[in-house]
């Protein structure tokens, strides 16, 4: 059973991959800013996270991915708390995004921003998750990327916390096999942009 599930997720991850790489930079900016209007504008993420309440935790893009850099950069306005995943050398931890000039971000092992700076956040400290993947479902099932770092960082999250996935129209499907370790999220956020 574990090896079908493994397949089905394997299948799935290149689908989800192709069809990301079909769209034009035109299109993924598009995209990028239809979802950041909209985490701008949501009240469910303001009220959970007002100024030095709790933290959001938020993703820098890799190539392929719906882009926050314009939310991130609202939220550091209004002085809200924002963490991203920063590689310790053994793990991914969150580390606070101090602002986005040069000297507070750095290039992790994989070639995506994080911050540069030490100021550590605790999972069980953030309000708002949002959360990168290649798939999700309408009943909060997620799949990453393979290497289970966000479902090692969500098994610490606060159980209040809200975990929102960002996705393009395309990525939203009907089932995802599931395992016990992964973690369920409240609800996606979608870039209102179909598959090429």
């Amino acid at each position: 059973m574990d090896d079908l599930i493994t397949k089905n997720k394997a299948s799935l991850r290149k689908r989800m991959r192709q069809l990301r790489k079909r769209l034009s930079g035109d299109l993924r900016i598009k995209a990028s800013e239809r979802v950041c209007e909209k985490l701008v504008k949501s009240a469910e993420i303001s009220g959970a996270t007002p100024p030095n309440g709790p933290a959001i935790a938020v993703y820098f893009a890799s190539p392929a991915e719906i882009d926050l850099f314009r939310f991130i950069k609202s939220s550091l306005e209004r002085n809200a708390k924002i963490v991203a995943p920063r590689w310790n050398g053994e793990s991914y931890e969150l580390a606070r995004v101090k602002s986005l000039n040069a000297e507070d971000m750095r290039t992790g092992p994989m070639d995506i921003l994080e911050p540069a700076g030490n100021d550590i956040v605790q999972p069980e400290d953030v309000g708002v998750w949002l959360i990168p993947g290649l798939a999700f479902t309408r009943d909060g099932r997620r799949l990453g990327y393979g290497g289970g770092w966000y479902d090692r960082l969500l098994s610490k999250a606060a159980q209040k916390s809200l975990k929102i996935g960002i996705a393009h129209d395309f990525q939203i499907v009907d089932d995802i096999p599931s395992e016990p370790h992964d973690i369920r999220i409240d609800g996606v956020v979608k870039s209102d942009v179909q598959a090429p």
